[in-house]
Parts: C-alpha cells; sequence; structure tokens
C-alpha cells in the first residue's frame, strides 16, 4: 500500500502504476458538472477561475470525457471516481493525454465544507478532508486501464 499525502504533486502522481493501492490523507475537492460549467464562465468573464483546482485530488461523478478532460485542463492532479460508477475508455485515456492518474474508491467520507456555490446545495464545490480513504489506481498517467 502506498501513502499519499496533501497536496499530491504532479510528479508523484505521474509514478503511480495501474492496479496500485494508495491510502491517502488530506484534502479531495468535489466538482460537479453544474459548478464547472460556472466556473468556466467566470473564467470566460473575468479572465481567472473563482477556485483553483491546480495540485488537486477532484472527486467527480460525472465520468464523460469532456468533464475529465476540463478537470485535468484546471490542473487537476488527478480524479477521483465512486467505485460502480461507469467510466469509459475514452475518459480513462485522457489519463495518458494529461499524464496523469485516475483513482477509485468506496464513498468518500470525511469532513466535509463548501467553498463555492452553496446555492448550488448538493452540486456545490466542496473540500472534503479525509483520514486513511483507500484508492486504487484504475488509469495510470503512462495510459495502461
Amino acid at each position: 500500500m502506498i501513502v499519499l499525502r496533501y497536496p499530491l504533486s504532479w510528479s508523484v502522481a505521474r509514478k503511480l502504476k495501474l492496479g496500485d493501492e494508495v491510502r491517502y490523507y488530506g484534502k479531495i475537492v468535489y466538482v460537479s458538472h453544474r459548478a464547472l460549467e460556472r466556473m468556466e464562465n467566470y473564467y470566460k468573464a473575468e479572465g481567472s477561475f473563482p477556485y483553483d483546482l491546480i495540485g488537486e485530488l477532484v472527486f467527480v461523478r460525472d465520468c464523460s470525457p469532456l468533464f475529465i478532460e476540463d478537470v485535468f485542463k484546471m490542473g487537476a492532479s488527478a480524479v477521483v471516481k465512486e467505485e460502480g460508477l461507469p467510466i469509459s475508455k475514452e475518459s480513462l485515456k485522457l489519463s495518458k493525454k494529461f499524464k496523469r492518474p485516475v483513482f477509485e474508491t468506496k464513498i468518500i467520507d470525511g469532513q466535509e465544507s463548501v467553498k463555492l456555490y452553496s446555492d448550488l446545495e448538493e452540486d456545490a464545490v466542496k473540500e472534503i478532508w479525509v483520514d486513511s480513504l483507500e484508492m486504487k489506481v484504475i488509469a495510470d498517467s503512462g495510459g495502461e486501464e
């Protein structure tokens, strides 16, 4: 088991291999499709993002290729999805394009706080602080899936 702590650097994320089991301590950022659209609209209007995803582990419930690509373009070190949530091969291949892994985990349990777009309720941008979250690499930065 590989132990990782926040913040997860790109260089460390790139060394992970398909099938690696990880125990993670630290922050994960939840971003929904609705919140990401708002962030992108803000960027178009203001020239900067209202919340910085650079270097973050981003928990997603939307595993579409366009959404995953946008999260990686915004600088996320890795994407985390729930076990059992379907993800396409096209989405997994983005790990090679951006040289960043995709993790899978069971339900994330941690201290949660809303950071942006509280009016979106469950779709708000949230920081979740976890202690000893077990994850598995399902796509590595070399494109193995």
